[in-house]
């Protein structure tokens, strides 16, 4: 009788015909097994040879590794590094034996199975028999076949939304519509328009001239003319770089209880406001803060860029006990930051187990994380003109080991240190560490490629840079969906893709995958830069969608059909930022100072806006704080938005809010000093980018009938008080 071993080993999955000779590396063998010999033994196999299997026959058991190498009744199944004298490899041939008894495996298969018995039979399997998956495709390879880890292609642009459409953004989404059979609504007024565009663009105000201008004469060209304008301002960095900012977790503390201060830090800020205004390449951007310090060692911009690694919290009192622990915590930190912000992977998931849901190992977990292995956070001295600067930067760690970090004993010595290296932690247990990790990257993004062609004999952040930046053969599609995918979140208050730092299994699939990739392939075309984009973005008709205010039959039908607004067909009412709350309370008062700031302000009633006001872990703006700015714990790819009662009152009662509307009251009295009626239309102009309906003018009237600053205060503080003046439109 035949063993039962001999009924039911089966392994192999679709493989290459040709195998290089050479030794593969670990990464490579990790692959090959995860994609070629691991879901056919789940498929095939664990029926009969598993934890789940009713009777394990032949007493062989497949779903671990030691179960592969202990065998059954009739030996051990594999002899690692000699396929001739495996058992298992006997029994797929197919001679005396017929495994499995379903049908031989085809020729590649079964060429695959020799090739891994061959190079070692690796398997990260653990040693310990434990219940495994129901029977089915592997998560690697259902991972393999979701669209965000697909070649990027560059979608033909439909002919959709004739007469309607002005590029291809509304061409892709008419072609949505159309067949949902749903109508977009008419264009916004020219005022509504103009306001959009200064506060999404600059977040600042249109003046009231300017809002006068447009109401009369607002063609394509004029248009036009002030989205260049706006895309040009030196006012456009310091706005969008904030949202870069909440990605990067940026502060000028490191947390935790004592929360030190880092007067360096701001460099960093200073940095990414120069950027955005210069447009430099996204590519060249992400490069310089991962590994600016290595590629342009002489480039002062390209060392600061570097505080994006090194941002996060950080524990400067450690104690002899924890501070291992710390330092896998920091480099938790900067994994989380680099995957989720730059690429949309929840990789940190994968710290102490194999993620739940992504194709994503806790191998592939470690050696991203030794990327940085030898990478720390200093202050350093850097030139600049004919003196120097301090900046806090990333740095690599002196004579490669991490040392115990206190700052309430600097002059003690004796600290414990370690190698700087990245250990492998079986449950994430930094006291139980294995074998040393090498820099790379998750099998599911390098497909059958292998990583020696970015990690060869360079530092670990440098092959991270290059291999994330690589539009070609590395991650750098990914990297383009995502940043468009932010780009158009903050456009239109919602991403294509719903969960902006999770392109992964459990996030939200895209609502217009062929729009994604052709802004995505659009970016890499423009070399990288995004103001093209963003101009494509803002000059779409779909951009230039109003509400629908007047078109309720429209609505309705709509509704029905998508209620969520999914198919783009009319405005979505987006709130302002709490630093554009706070720039234009300053603006519309007159009070604002637009020059920059090094330093950061801790006061909120601080002139200057609000992304030169110091972010404080411990100690947020409360002004910013009520409106939902982030705590920069972690990256943060879309802020949450509250409604709350503090928010109204804060309008209402705090002292920063009535001195803006002192001196918005005092700014409508010079230009305006005898004129109740103009004094209005001004208000309205300067605080909602619009004059007041005939009812307004009445109510206010009555309002500033006392003729006193008193009740002008009041009209003023009205204005800031009114929905609209905190939301877009």
């Amino acid at each position: 009788m035949v063993p039962y071993f001999r009924v039911g080993l089966l392994i192999a999955v679709a493989c290459s015909g040709v195998f290089a000779e050479e030794t593969p590396t670990e990464p490579a063998k990790r692959r090959f097994f995860e994609q070629r010999i691991r879901p056919v033994l789940v498929k095939r196999c664990y029926q009969c040879h598993s934890a789940e299997a009713k009777v394990v026959k032949g007493g062989l058991r497949v779903d671990f590794k030691a179960g592969l190498l202990k065998g059954g009744d009739s030996g051990a199944a594999i002899v690692p590094g000699k396929p001739d004298a495996s058992l298992l490899m006997q029994a797929l041939a197919y001679g005396d034996l017929k495994m499995p008894p379903d049908g031989q495996l085809d020729g590649k298969e079964i060429a695959a199975f020799r090739k891994w018995i061959r190079d070692g039979a690796f398997d990260p399997r653990a040693d310990a028999g434990k219940p495994i998956s129901p029977a089915g495709p592997s998560p690697s390879q259902v991972g393999r076949d979701h669209w965000a880890f697909q070649p990027l292609s560059r979608p033909t642009v439909p002919t959709a939304g004739e007469g309607w459409a002005r590029n291809a953004i509304d061409r892709f989404v008419a072609a949505r519509r159309q067949k949902r059979e749903v109508l977009p609504v008419d264009q916004a007024a020219p005022h509504a328009l103009l306001r959009r565009l200064h506060l999404g663009v600059t977040g600042l105000p249109p003046l009231p001239g300017e809002v006068m201008h447009v109401t009369s004469d607002f063609t394509d060209a004029a248009y036009e003319a002030a989205v260049d304008r706006l895309l040009d301002s030196p006012h456009y960095g310091p706005h969008w770089a904030r949202m870069w900012l909440d990605v990067a977790r940026f502060a000028e503390s490191s947390g935790f209880e004592m929360d030190h201060d880092r007067p360096e830090a701001w460099r960093y800020r200073e940095f990414v406001i120069r950027a955005f205004n210069d447009d430099m390449p996204y590519d060249a951007f992400i490069q310089r803060q991962i590994a600016g310090d290595h590629l342009w060692p002489d480039d002062t911009d390209a060392i600061t860029a570097t505080g994006f690694v090194v941002g996060g919290v950080e524990n400067l009192i450690q104690s002899r006990k924890e501070y291992v622990r710390d330092r896998y915590d920091k480099i938790d930190d900067m994994v989380n930051t680099v995957s989720t912000g730059l690429l949309g992977l929840t990789v940190g998931c994968a710290r102490c187990h194999d993620h739940k849901y992504d194709p994503i190992s806790q191998r592939d977990y470690y050696h991203v994380a030794a990327a940085f292995a030898s990478t720390i956070s200093r202050v350093r001295e850097l030139p600049q003109g004919e003196g120097t600067i301090r900046a806090f930067v990333a740095g690599e760690a002196p004579d490669h080991r991490i040392r115990m970090v206190t700052v309430t004993e600097p002059g003690a010595e004796g600290f414990p240190s370690i190698p700087a290296v990245v250990h492998f932690l079986p449950r994430g247990n930094s006291a139980a560490p294995q074998q040393a990790m090498e820099p790379g990257f998750p099998g599911v993004l390098l497909g059958d490629r292998e990583p020696s062609q970015w990690t060869a004999d360079v530092p670990g952040r440098v092959a991270l840079a290059r291999w994330i930046t690589d539009a070609d053969e590395g991650a750098g599609q990914l990297l383009a969906r995502v940043m468009v995918n932010r780009l158009w979140l903050q456009h239109f208050g919602h991403g294509i893709v719903g969960t902006p730092s999770d392109f992964g299994i459990r996030g939200d699939r895209p609502t217009h995958p062929e729009l994604l990739d052709w802004l995505a392939s659009e970016l890499i075309r423009q070399k990288w830069r995004l103001k093209p984009i963003h101009k494509l973005m803002l000059m779409s008709a779909t951009y230039r969608l109003g509400y629908g205010r007047g078109q309720e039959t429209m609505i309705a039908e709509n509704m029905a059909t998508d209620p969520g607004n999914q198919l783009l067909w009319r405005r979505e009412p987006k709130r302002l930022r709490a630093e554009a709350i706070r720039d234009q309370l300053l603006a519309v008062s007159g009070r604002i100072e637009l020059t920059g700031l090094g330093l950061g302000a801790m006061n909120q009633e601080d002139p200057h806006r609000s992304i030169y006001l110091r972010v404080k872990r411990s100690r947020m703006t409360p002004v910013l704080q009520l409106f939902d700015a982030p705590d920069a714990l972690q990256g943060v790819g879309e802020r949450q938005t509250t409604t709350t009662a503090p928010q109204g009152l804060m309008l209402l009662n705090n002292p920063f809010v009535i001195a803006c509307a002192d001196t918005f009251a005092q700014r409508l009295a010079n230009e305006q000093p005898a004129d109740t009626a103009a004094m209005i239309q001004r208000g309205f102009l300067y605080a909602v980018g619009r004059p007041p309906t005939a009812a307004e003018q009445e109510l206010c009237k009555t309002l500033l009938e006392p003729g006193t600053p008193a009740a002008a205060r009041d009209f003023c503080q009205m204005l800031f008080c009114l929905n609209e003046f905190i939301y877009v439109e």
